[in-house]
């Protein structure tokens, strides 16, 4: 059994016989990788005309249903990197630097940033299957209810190892998606369809690549905890998410097309 954070569970004492080990972590990379980036673009943005501009925002790769319509796919991906003023900007990165340093440490920067990517790339898809030629939106929303629904299946699947601590992070992450869509659904101009696909791709693809542990040499002098889990070895969660992409542009692009 393992616990890396048993000094958060004080529910009841640790039995003489049981013993833990902290977690493998992981150095993060991506996540600073991404601040920066979508920092930059944002200034790149304020410099051309500024952020908040329909002209720059379509320039820059916004989520723009007619160009897609007219076969600029490509905007699923920039439109992630993009964001429409400062306020955007500044509680996207705040979201991306408290769950995406956490969720990369724990996952490895590899199995992160696939997840990150995908959910991105589902959101936006979710929200111009529903708005098609409607559409005009920009942020990395999607991708970071990506990473909070990463952040749920992680803390679900190892709820009972992290004890009173894991069942809380539970109950906190679904407080904090509970009032992001809760203001998705009341206050105008949020996509909150991007946030929904985001979130369900996280989940989805965050439990299917999710650490499972393993201690290895316990009877030993350095026994300690491994990750059984790899890219490599889940290969077909990506691949399966991939495929649905894959397959969910032709036809929301040929519905709205027809």
């Amino acid at each position: 059994m393992t616990q890396p954070y048993s000094d958060f569970d004080s529910s009841s004492p640790t039995p003489p016989s049981q013993h833990y080990f902290p977690l493998p972590l992981n150095k993060p990379f991506f996540t600073y990788i991404l601040l920066a980036a979508i920092v930059l673009i944002w200034l790149g943005m304020t410099a051309m005309g500024g952020s908040t501009n329909a002209r720059v925002l379509v320039r820059f790769g916004a989520n723009y249903g007619p160009l897609i319509l007219e076969g600029e796919i490509w905007r699923l991906f920039t439109s992630m990197f993009l964001h429409i003023g400062l306020m955007h900007l500044a509680f996207n990165a705040y979201a991306l630097f408290i769950f995406g340093l956490e969720m990369e440490r724990l996952y490895g920067p590899d199995r992160f940033i696939v997840i990150y990517i995908l959910s991105g790339l589902f959101g936006n898809l979710a929200s111009f299957a529903s708005r098609g030629p409607n559409l005009f939106s920009a942020g990395a929303s999607g991708a970071i209810f990506g990473i909070i629904g990463m952040n749920l299946a992680f803390f679900l699947l190892h709820r009972e190892a992290f004890g009173q601590f894991g069942r809380q992070r539970v109950m906190n992450t679904l407080v904090v998606i509970g009032i992001n869509l809760f203001f998705g659904f009341t206050v105008p101009g949020i996509d909150n369809l991007a946030h929904l696909g985001g979130l369900v791709a996280g989940f989805a693809l965050g439990y299917g690549l999710a650490p499972r542990y393993k201690v290895v040499d316990e009877y030993t002098t350095t026994p300690r905890v491994v990750d059984t889990v790899s890219l490599l070895s889940r290969w077909w969660a990506p691949t399966l998410g991939a495929l649905i992409l894959a397959s969910g542009v032709p036809l929301a692009v040929s519905f709205w097309s027809g």
